[in-house]
């Protein structure tokens, strides 16, 4: 039987084999005192890495679900969203926005390098009538980390919403939702949290909720409308505190995850991650590559990585693959073919697979393929 591929990918992950054994117990049903204990401790316990007293609710679906629940939720046909930031992530939520029918402001800095506060600041004094910020923490599509607390602050002060995309960074990267202002932060289960694929937290504080309830019409739906999942809570919070059927498994798997991050520590989780970026940097650095981002910008989750010239960079993918069952990611629109990315989270933060990772790849450039 041939060995299991490894991800290196900036997620989903390789679930440790406890979740995987959580992942494969008998389908439990979707209801019911013993079900609503295990929702609420994985809400609770989900909280507690996001730092928020807020209401954190359990999206079956994928980040991006959680990214279009959180606007659609406070925003109306015709509000204006600012949306600072390069990447491909960024670009989704422009894209979610126009779908709801809102107006995006997508304000992109020269290169790749982070959005500032400062620019925020200046393109809130230039559009007065943006309701919320709308911002990616961690662009995985280049494996640099944007600044939360700072934007946050700065759309406080003028009033406006504060909406976090923690897709990829929640649990491996700093982030306190209720002391830096968040109003409302979405993640997923399937990244640094370690579990399978079905599950998008999205947690909202005072503010958030003021939002969706002050009157105004809202571009949400039935599913993606938090004041849908909210009634669940309120009316059937004791047997069924969400609206539809939910992943039970996917839940059971995530609660071992998580309870897995909370006893090995949220500091030592990222602190590991951290180590293994630094080593793939410095390793990949060795071999003559260039990262795409710099240090100071760069993420401890995922390496956006250029390549060499003349690469192949799809051929060095598959080679890995099928050679080393080792699965990295390759670029994102117009990166496309010019860099690969390698993933810190799962798997990807264990040393013995970062060695083995540096050894194929050393093995690849020395052969001179592609």
């Amino acid at each position: 039987m041939e060995d299991p591929e490894l991800l290196l990918i900036p997620g989903p992950v390789t679930v440790s084999p406890e979740v995987l054994q959580a992942l494969a117990q008998p389908v439990r049903a979707h209801y019911g005192a013993e079900w609503t204990q295990l929702h609420d401790r994985v809400r609770t316990a989900v909280g507690r890495i996001w730092r928020t007293t807020g209401d954190v609710f359990l999206l079956f679906g994928p980040g991006s679900a959680g990214m279009e629940m959180a606007m659609a939720s406070t925003l109306g046909p015709g509000d204006e969203v600012l949306v600072p930031g390069m990447g491909f992530f960024a670009d989704r939520i422009v894209e979610i926005a126009r779908g709801i029918g809102l107006r995006p402001i997508h304000v992109r800095p020269d290169g790749y390098v982070p959005i500032s506060a400062e620019a925020v600041e200046r393109e809130l004094r230039a559009h007065p009538d943006v309701r919320a910020v709308v911002w990616v923490h961690h662009e995985t599509d280049l494996g640099m980390l944007n600044p939360a607390r700072e934007v946050a602050a700065t759309a406080r002060r003028h009033g406006t919403l504060a909406i976090l995309d923690a897709v990829s960074s929640l649990g491996g990267v700093e982030l306190e939702m209720d002391a830096w202002g968040v109003d409302i932060c979405v993640a997923v289960g399937n990244k640094v949290l370690g579990g399978p694929v079905g599950i998008a937290p999205v947690a909202v504080g005072e503010r958030g909720w003021e939002a969706v309830d002050d009157g105004r019409p809202k571009a949400a739906g039935w599913y993606l409308n938090l004041k849908t999942w909210r009634s669940y809570v309120e009316r059937m919070g004791d047997w069924h505190p969400h609206p539809t059927t939910m992943p039970t498994n996917v839940m059971v798997a995530l609660e071992t995850a998580v309870r897995q991050l909370l006893e090995e520590g949220q500091e030592g989780r990222m602190k590991r991650q951290a180590a293994a970026a630094m080593r793939v940097r410095e390793g990949l650095r060795e071999l003559g590559f260039k990262m795409l981002v710099d240090d100071e910008a760069a993420s401890p989750v995922c390496t956006a990585v250029l390549a060499l010239p003349n690469m192949d960079v799809r051929d060095y993918m598959s080679w890995l693959l099928h050679e080393h069952r080792l699965h990295i990611s390759g670029g994102l629109g117009p990166l496309t073919g010019k860099i690969f990315r390698v993933g810190h989270m799962g798997a990807g933060a264990e040393p013995e697979v970062v060695d083995r990772y540096l050894r194929a790849t050393a093995d690849y450039v020395q052969k001179g393929a592609g």
